[in-house]
């Protein structure tokens, strides 16, 4: 596991402040942020390569703070790969196994056992210099991984590559970790990822922890205005919320004001508040029905994102709103800019951050 207590690295002008965080044991972690963030940075606070202004950074238990980097037993893959560009593939593989000092006996085994695995045994006695990116990035995980780490922390590995490879290789390194049982730390700018790939999520921004949490918490369920925008909730409205009944329920209902909008909501809180109403939340018709949402309100369509099997509706409801609906139902409901549709969502849907 990695546990880091309150962390300040200072990096020129820029410094990670009071950051804490904790993956278990074999657990898949991913960091996600804005450009400038401190997301690498954070990474090599954790590998030793960054020097701490204050703060303690814990292994399976064991404090490494003052530990050197070959000593904190852990794999790190940079964006950049950082190969080896006079060795081949089988000496850069092996590079790793060598600095763990492991024997000669061993290193060919592991090798070997890795090549295959990632599906580049036809290139180990080829130089680095021709491979693709895909193949690189092939190349550069297996290094990593070659000494045996127990924690591996990957720096947007697929950064560099094309969608079907980041596909492959995403897919590839899911089996890895369930087979292999490697604690991960990986930085991405990929949602996608993201979802798919962690069983925690932690947000950073301009270099502290923003939220942490599930995937499912911080997409869902984000914990500030920032996150909400950052994560793509896609509707984030400042205003004001008041409550509507008594004073013993809590939660309770309110109203919220705010973008020249009026909304009925449910709520723990009074006063300013952002309202967050997530696009596949958003129900569209072609006319009024009598339904169980609260919220109602006719918009025109002012244009049409096709991304594959889903759309994104943009409207105009007095101020922008993005609803999220199947092409097909986009298609089979006749929506078109210009055209107009109800909108409805239920008063549970708007998230006050």
């Amino acid at each position: 596991m990695i546990r880091l207590e309150h962390l300040h690295v200072r990096v020129g002008a820029f410094a990670l402040s009071d950051i804490s965080l904790e993956v278990p044991q074999g657990g898949y972690a991913l960091i996600i942020g804005p450009t400038g963030s401190g997301k690498t940075t954070l990474l090599e606070a954790i590998a030793g390569h960054a020097r701490l202004g204050a703060g303690r950074v814990f292994m399976h238990g064991d404090d490494v703070t003052d530990l050197p980097p070959e000593r904190r037993g852990l794999g790190f893959v940079y964006q950049q790969y950082h190969l080896f560009p006079h060795l081949t593939v089988r000496q850069n593989i092996s590079y790793g196994i060598a600095a763990a000092r492991r024997n000669g006996g061993e290193s060919a085994t592991r090798v070997e056992e890795l090549s295959d695995m990632l599906a580049i045994t036809p290139l180990l006695d080829r130089s680095v210099r021709g491979l693709s990116g895909g193949e690189q990035q092939r190349v550069a995980l297996a290094r990593a991984l070659a000494p045996k780490p127990s924690i591996l922390l990957l720096d947007e590995p697929f950064a560099a590559v094309d969608p079907s490879t980041r596909q492959m290789l995403r897919r590839e390194l899911q089996e890895l970790h369930a087979r292999e049982g490697i604690t991960t730390l990986q930085v991405t700018h990929d949602f996608d990822e993201a979802l798919r790939l962690g069983d925690l999520v932690a947000v950073l921004a301009e270099g502290r922890i923003a939220q942490s949490g599930t995937p499912e918490q911080v997409f869902r369920y984000p914990n500030s205005a920032f996150v909400a925008r950052f994560v793509g909730s896609g509707n984030v409205i400042a205003g004001m919320v008041e409550r509507t009944n008594g004073e013993s329920e809590e939660p309770f209902r309110g109203r919220f004001f705010g973008g020249g909008l009026q909304l009925d909501v449910v709520a723990n809180r009074e006063g300013p508040a952002h309202a967050v109403i997530r696009p596949e939340d958003i129900v569209l018709s072609l006319r009024p029905h009598p339904d169980s949402a609260r919220n109602h309100m006719t918009a025109q369509i002012v244009r049409i994102e096709r991304l594959g099997p889903v759309s994104m509706i943009h409207l105009d409801v007095g101020r922008p709103l993005i609803a999220s609906v199947t092409s097909a139902s986009a298609e089979e409901m006749g929506l078109r800019p210009g055209g107009q549709v109800v909108v409805a969502f239920k008063a549970t849907a708007v998230l006050l951050v």
